[in-house]
């Protein structure tokens, strides 16, 4: 390897030290508008239907979003408000004609369906007759167990984290993003399910049933109620009716100010490998470097030879500030240069592949080297 440093002395006499504590540019913040969160909620049902919600009897999450598509369309300075967000035209109609048909006969109520003898009304555009069941919901075989929401007793214990949470989406230290798939649930963070703010406490034992990897949660919701619900099965209402919170990383750098720049993170992973060569190593973790999610990037990882086309788990992260990251993950790769994984592995193509960036390193020796390498830059600033 070149320029090899074997000291955190040699790395701060280096080249590399005045390349990590280069100061990047700050990006500007991003301002949480709970508003237009509700209105892309109905954007995301759109996209995901191909149609506009209706106020269908029996699914009341439905009804919710039509009746607030209704309430905007009604009030123009929420039109005004909202219109930047509307990528799909929603706003550009008019609000829908509520049209009441003439029953007069039993023809009259087979040709225009019996949502008006039910008290709702036919949208003028919907082909709904006595005859659709796709509003019905499909038999299908119930599991042992189902998880239930119930009041949770000691709730006062979290109530500080919802609003430290809904401080920092307002600050900008949370983003509000779109959720795509269960590697983004992770332990002690938070999400939005059908408008309510929940926090996923721990992360059971991940087994694989039936070739899926599952997991029991606990769950706490915003409103007092908790749940044990599965891994698959919050992830898929997620999906459907929710987004993901960003986290807001314990910093490398303490007292983080107003005008102070992350520029990505550093993070510990575990392989879930079932091969022997690696489940027989002790304390072997991947260290690597992101400006983006670490779930993002791990989420191909059964077909990367970087990850040993395995499956990996997240051990921690940290958020790198005020410092060039990419030189930062360099910096720590070279201060662990004889904590090195050095062997040679047969890879799923056939191919041998020599592992990069593995490291045999306990978690507190690992620590250590990342506080003496902030220590020295919190020094030279």
């Amino acid at each position: 390897m070149a320029n090899r440093y074997r000291s955190i002395d040699e790395i701060m006499d280096s080249l590399l030290f005045t390349e990590i504590t280069t100061p990047p540019r700050k990006s500007p913040k991003v301002q949480y508008d709970h508003e237009v969160e509700k209105f892309l909620e109905i954007v995301d049902f759109v996209k995901e239907n191909g149609r506009e919600p209706y106020k269908v009897p029996t699914d009341l999450t439905e009804r919710s979003l039509a009746s607030r598509l209704i309430g905007i369309r009604k009030d123009p300075e929420r039109m005004e408000h909202l219109k930047k967000y509307d990528e799909i035209g929603l706003l550009e109609k008019n609000q829908k004609e509520i049209i009441t048909p003439k029953i007069s006969s039993i023809d009259d109520i087979l040709s225009s369906g019996s949502s008006e003898l039910l008290g709702d009304s036919k949208i003028n555009d919907t082909a709904i007759s006595i005859f659709d069941t796709s509003s019905l919901q499909k038999v299908t075989t119930m599991p042992e167990y189902v998880a239930k929401r119930k009041k949770l007793g000691d709730f006062g214990r979290y109530e500080e984290l919802f609003k430290k949470c809904h401080r920092e989406i307002t600050e900008g230290k949370r983003k509000i993003v779109r959720f795509k798939n269960e590697q983004d649930i992770q332990p002690n963070s938070f999400y939005i399910l059908k408008g309510v703010l929940l926090y996923v406490e721990t992360v059971g034992e991940r087994k694989k049933i039936k070739g899926k990897v599952n997991a029991r949660l606990r769950c706490i919701f915003e409103n007092g109620t908790e749940s044990d619900m599965l891994l698959r099965s919050l992830s898929a209402e997620l999906y459907k009716h929710g987004r993901r919170v960003t986290d807001n990383e314990e910093t490398l750098l303490e007292n983080v100010r107003e005008d102070d720049v992350s520029t990505g993170y550093i993070y510990v992973l575990k392989s879930l490998s079932t091969d022997p060569q690696i489940t027989s190593i002790k304390n072997l973790y991947k260290i690597g470097f992101t400006t983006g999610s670490v779930e993002n990037r791990i989420r191909n990882a059964e077909n990367e030879s970087t990850y040993l086309y395995a499956p990996v788990e997240i051990v921690t992260t940290y958020q790198v500030f005020n410092m060039n990251g990419s030189k930062f993950e360099t910096a720590i790769h070279h201060a662990l240069a004889n904590n090195n994984l050095d062997v040679s592995i047969l890879g799923a193509n056939g191919k041998m592949l020599v592992p990069k960036e593995w490291f045999v390193v306990t978690l507190e020796e690992l620590q250590e080297v990342i506080n003496e390498i902030v220590m020295m830059v919190n020094l030279y600033d």
